[in-house]
């Protein structure tokens, strides 16, 4: 039995050899990842308890609870679709460069290297700037749980310190050989089910108060200063960031055995399976808040706590049981940030394997011991720290950074798919995983949210001065044209004394 899987395991591996040899590559890469290892690595990548958990403030200030919730349904819907469009082209092109192969391979011949090169710098953008807000996000947490210690709130810079040595940790732990790596992955997406379903009954059960249905689900809060309608359509960016990276499994495709099945799985399994935990964490998050806008009034000033995500652990278990439910999201991050290295530090390896960046043939070097893209785990190391240092001289560079990560994401995403379902509609071959005559319609549906999605990113998150202050400032005084007295503090006080002047003086004024 165990002589022919090994025999399976062989001509496996040399069919995916043979894939990517028709595709122009030689196998370089250790192919060391299982199916099984490719989802959890899907899984850990993309880790919507620590996503959610970051962008918990920007949702509830930006729509507040129902408006947080039906963006992630509706996200998740239209996710779960784009997702299907990339696995049906993963399937059929399973390559490291991952949307950044595939869009070059379903244009013409004279487009390829126009449209490559820009999928491939938008999604190596918006994979370096997820890397940075996991940082950010795990420095975040790691100062949370100091406050929540009774420990005076670390500074920017400290943060920032930290997030960067985080960075050179996970660094390190991407000059592994994949298949070690693998086995971590496979520990972290257990950890993360296994701890999303401990804070859940946490929430639930110990929590004092609760929301009650009809504020969950229909209540609204806008933090912004914008209209509803407007507030409605940008709240889905903390969803689209939290399901970002999802195609992770298709950068380690020539690291994975039966690639051509096994990397779409991982892509369809782990938008199915992240839209549920999600659905689950922020209902658990909801009920544990009362009333989202007195706890948004109570968390924010200068004696704010450093996320709302622990704010709302602490209102419903204070104490030892919040610090606890701290501690597995700081561990939840830590093995989110490591599995997003790694997809960056690919789609890094095949851009340079074409010859994209300056210096590539530098930045292209395998460290032959591990067969991993050594001198690109350092390119983002790099990358990362002068994402994470924007930090010290902006206070919303956090923001900036999710959303041109987002962006990035969207972006990268939409144009092999919208090529998909119109250049390459009568000449793309369907591989082992395929839609059928579903595929050109769900990549329409797919192309349409992804670029409609991609315009809402530009859209400003807070009202600008110039528009706000036309509602309460009213201008200089006017006696002429505005009987509106002045705010006491401004009001001259009147000067009573008499005053001796000159006949002439007199004369003139009469």
């Amino acid at each position: 039995m165990a002589i022919n899987t090994e025999i399976n395991n062989i001509e496996k591996e040399d069919t995916d050899v043979r894939l990517l040899r028709e595709m122009g590559y030689t196998q370089e890469l250790y192919r060391g990842f299982s199916p099984l290892m490719s989802f959890a690595f899907c899984f850990t990548a993309v880790n919507v308890l620590a996503s959610i958990s970051i962008g918990l403030t920007y949702s509830l200030t930006t729509g507040g609870s129902g408006v947080t919730f039906w963006s992630w349904i509706i996200g998740s819907v239209f996710t779960i679709l784009v997702g299907l469009s990339l696995a049906e082209i993963c399937s059929v092109y399973p390559s490291a460069g991952s949307v950044y192969h595939w869009a070059g391979q379903l244009t013409s011949a004279k487009h390829a290297p126009l449209a490559s090169f820009i999928c491939g710098w938008f999604n190596f953008i918006g994979n370096a700037a997820g890397d940075a807000a996991f940082s950010s996000g795990f420095a975040t947490m790691v100062n949370a749980a100091i406050v929540l210690n009774g420990g005076d709130s670390l500074s920017t810079g400290v943060q920032v310190a930290i997030g960067i040595g985080i960075t050179f940790i996970w660094a390190v732990q991407n000059a592994l050989r994949i298949d070690q790596q693998g086995w971590l992955n496979n520990l972290a997406a257990f950890f993360q089910i296994s701890s999303t379903i401990a804070i859940v009954i946490v929430l639930f059960v110990m929590a004092p108060q609760r929301a009650a249905a009809s504020d969950v689900f229909t209540s609204t809060y806008n933090g912004t200063g914008f209209p509803m309608g407007y507030v409605y359509c940008i709240s889905i960016l903390s969803t689209l960031f939290s399901f970002a990276g999802y195609e992770a499994g298709a950068h380690l495709a020539e690291e994975t055995r039966g690639a051509g099945r096994a990397a779409p799985k991982g892509i369809v399994g782990t938008c199915i399976c992240s839209a549920l935990v999600g659905i689950a964490y922020i209902l658990a998050l909801l009920f544990a808040i009362p009333d989202v806008e007195t706890f948004v009034t109570n968390n924010s000033g200068d004696d704010a706590p450093p996320s709302l995500v622990v704010a709302t652990y602490q209102i419903a278990a204070p104490g030892a049981a919040a610090m606890a439910l701290t501690i597995l999201l700081i561990i939840n991050l830590y093995f989110a940030g490591m599995s997003s290295i790694t997809v960056t530090t690919r789609i890094g390896f095949a851009m340079s394997r074409d010859g994209v960046f300056p210096l590539s043939k530098y930045l292209r070097w395998i460290y032959k011991r591990t067969q991993t893209p050594l001198a690109n785990v350092v390119l983002i190391f790099f990358v990362d720290s002068l994402l994470l240092l924007l930090q010290l001289a902006s206070t919303t560079a956090f923001t900036d950074i999710l959303s041109i990560a987002t962006f990035g994401f969207q972006v990268s995403y939409l144009i092999p798919i919208f090529f998909r379902c119109t250049v390459a509609r009568k000449t793309f071959v369907l591989g082992e995983f395929n839609l059928g005559r579903f595929g050109v319609p769900i990549a329409v549906i797919a192309s349409i949210w992804l670029t409609i999605t991609s315009i809402i990113m530009f859209f400003p998150a807070q009202q600008p001065w110039f528009l706000s202050a036309r509602h309460w400032f009213v201008g200089p005084k006017r006696v002429d044209a505005d009987s509106t007295p002045l705010p006491p503090a401004y009001v001259e006080p009147e000067d009573n004394t008499t005053k001796d002047i000159s006949s002439e003086v007199a004369t003139s004024r009469v």
